[in-house]
């Protein structure tokens, strides 16, 4: 993969990972993992993403061996994986006509969307598994106070940075709070670069637009929804999170961030050297090593966001695994899902994909630390809140949210009048939901 990704009809946070991925995996791709007979029981069938992005074992290589033997002495299992923007509206067909096969489904913000096909098995994981994973992680996976699924991977946005250029204006260490965001940007942009890149491009969903404002919006001491279910971010905390963000669009941010639409294309002029800060996901430490790819190798630190009024926060990637209402044998499904969250599972998750664990014994685990020195970033991170405020319309919320935020950063609305009609956006579209 090249810093010359191609950009996809439908981008995402994970664009940055396709580079290598050739067009004939574009496809959906069903096969048997493993070999010899599977233990007596039926079969279970697993829905996810293709390699690069967060797929099982079997499936991606990793814990292959160990995955043979689960089958063995449980049950057979096929996997039935298609490139990760094709994901969703494969199981909306497939959950509309009544066709969904599949016992293990993998998730990402569409649990309260999907619910009704859904089981509420994370409510009986066990307690020694769930004390080891953050207690926000079940965040974007609960809903009428029931966990529909577990989070398999800890993506979280942390700041990551060009040390070199942050040493040369007097910074030596990241910027710790908002005051120190700005001022760095400012100081930052010079000799043809910025001090900060974003991909504004797309309004919605996870890593668009919207969700960048919800960061911010956290960092203030907001929040999205009231205990109603209605918007309550017209408020100082959503004003604020706004400003913040115009602020550093006139403190030096890239003028591009507006028009890049994935984060690929804010990532390449971070791995350029043409800009020296972005929030960006955990999995680009390993892309940003690469000569290949990069031209800072060796330049790259990362560190958590920097602290609004409220403190640091940020949001969540929500790779999770769910239970399907439909499964015949739903108690073998649930035992591959605590599988894939095996410790020593997690551990070869982290190691050999570069996909970090969500456990927390294994995020401090010596030698992922070793292997992925941001690991401990994003546990430190993940201390702090994170939530991406799911629900069931959470694509048009994203949408109609992410466009008033755009006109904001383009000058065409201030702060405050953007955030007041994003909330009569979004207020109509929640009393639609009823």
């Amino acid at each position: 993969m090249s810093t010359n990704l191609v950009s996809e009809a439908r981008l995402s946070r994970r664009d940055l990972l396709r580079g290598g991925v050739s067009a004939g995996a574009l496809a959906a791709l069903s096969f048997y993992p493993g070999s010899g007979a599977a233990a007596d029981g039926a079969p279970l069938s697993v829905f996810g993403p293709l390699p690069p992005d967060p797929a099982p074992p079997g499936a991606a290589k990793f814990s292959e061996a160990a995955f043979d033997a689960w089958q063995k002495a449980n049950a057979q299992v096929t996997y039935d994986l298609l490139a990760w923007p094709q994901l969703h509206d494969r199981m909306a067909t497939a959950f509309a006509s009544g066709s969904a096969p599949w016992d293990v489904m993998y998730m990402c913000g569409w649990v309260p969307e999907f619910l009704s096909f859904l089981q509420p098995y994370a409510d009986n994981l066990p307690k020694a598994l769930v004390d080891d994973m953050p207690k926000s992680s079940f965040e974007t996976v609960t809903w009428g106070g029931k966990r529909y699924g577990a989070v398999f991977t800890l993506s979280l946005l942390t700041l990551f940075y060009n040390k070199e250029h942050l040493a040369e204006v007097g910074f030596n260490e990241a910027p710790r709070n908002w005051d120190e965001f700005k001022r760095a940007t400012k100081e930052l942009t010079r000799d043809g670069r910025f001090g900060f890149v974003a991909n504004y491009g797309d309004p919605a969903g996870i890593g668009g637009t919207a969700s960048y404002w919800m960061a911010f919006l956290q960092q203030a001491g907001g929040k999205m929804y009231g205990e109603d279910g209605m918007p309550v971010f017209k408020s100082d905390a959503g004003v604020e999170a706004l400003q913040m963000m115009v602020d550093l669009m006139n403190a030096g941010t890239d003028p591009g961030s507006i028009s890049y639409v994935g984060i690929n294309d804010a990532t390449n002029v971070l791995l350029a050297g043409r800009a020296s800060m972005m929030m960006n996901w955990p999995f680009m430490w390993n892309p940003a090593q690469d000569p290949k790819q990069s031209q800072i190798v060796g330049k790259l630190a990362s560190a958590i966001l920097p602290a609004g009024p409220a403190g640091s926060a940020s949001i969540d990637g929500t790779d999770a695994w769910t239970l399907s209402k439909a499964s015949k044998n739903p108690q073998a499904a649930q035992k591959l899902i605590e599988f894939y969250l095996d410790a020593e599972v997690q551990k070869r998750q982290a190691l050999d994909t570069g996909w970090l664990p969500i456990r927390l014994s294994v995020l401090a685990d010596p030698d992922v630390q070793a292997k992925l020195p941001n690991a401990a970033v994003v546990l430190e991170q993940a201390k702090h809140p994170y939530n991406s405020f799911v629900t069931p319309d959470f694509n048009q919320v994203t949408q109609a949210l992410g466009t008033e935020v755009q006109k904001a950063l383009q000058g065409q609305k201030t702060p405050a009048q953007a955030i007041a009609d994003a909330s009569d956006l979004v207020g109509a579209i929640v009393k639609r939901r009823g």
